[in-house]
C-alpha cells in the first residue's frame, strides 16, 4: 500500500510518501507525519509551531516539532519493533540535575574496600 499526506506546518507545507511492507505500517507512518503535535503542551500556543531537525555526532537524526513562542520541542520518537509517534512538548533546561535513585543508598567513597 502507497498513502501520501500533504500537511501544512507553519508557513511550509510537506508532502509525505509512504510505502511500506503492510498496510498497517504505511498507515502508521501516513496517519503520524499527517498529525504532528499542533498545541504546545508547555504554553498552550497553537499558531506557527515549525518543524525542525538535527544530527548529532553520531549521525542520529532528531526530528522536531518546535513551538515559536516558548521554543519548546515535540520530538518525533521512534518504537524498538519500528513506525514512530510524537512525544509531547517539553523545554531543554540546561540548569536540571535529576535526583539520585531513592532506591539507592548512598554509598560514601570512604567506605568502599579498594585492595583490602
Amino acid at each position: 500500500m502507497q498513502a501520501k499526506v500533504n500537511v501544512k506546518v507553519g508557513e511550509a507545507t510537506y508532502q509525505f510518501e509512504v510505502e511500506d511492507k503492510t498496510d498497517k505500517e504505511t498507515l502508521n507512518k501516513i496517519i503520524t507525519f499527517g498529525n504532528p503535535p499542533r498545541k504546545c503542551d508547555v504554553c498552550g500556543n497553537e499558531e506557527e509551531n515549525y518543524l525542525d531537525s538535527n544530527k548529532d555526532k553520531e549521525g542520529n537524526i532528531y526530528i522536531k516539532m518546535v513551538c515559536r513562542a516558548c521554543k519548546a520541542n515535540a520530538n518525533l520518537g521512534t518504537y524498538k519493533t519500528g513506525g514512530f509517534f510524537w512525544k509531547q512538548y517539553e523545554q531543554w533546561n540546561k540548569d536540571y540535575q535529576p535526583e539520585a535513585k531513592k532506591d539507592e543508598p548512598e554509598i560514601d567513597i570512604d567506605d568502599v574496600p579498594f585492595g583490602k
